[in-house]
């Protein structure tokens, strides 16, 4: 978050009520912004895509939190 804060100037508030996939987005376009090589692993999910692949790691954070 703070990345992304620092470089647009967007208030907190702005930044936490976004979706997930569109935050995933400007996240990556800042590293490639500032060179840094980015690949989406598709290690823990098997999800071949962005909104797979972040739905399923919510799931699993939900199951997670329940759990605790």
């Amino acid at each position: 978050m703070f990345s992304i804060a620092a470089e647009t100037g967007w208030p907190e508030e702005r930044i936490l009520f976004m979706p997930l996939s569109r935050l995933a987005q400007y996240q990556h376009c800042l590293f490639r912004r500032n060179s840094v090589r980015t690949h989406w692993s598709t290690n823990l999910t098997g999800a071949t895509n962005l909104k797979d692949q972040l739905q399923a790691l919510r799931d699993q954070w939900k199951q997670h939190s329940n759990q605790s």
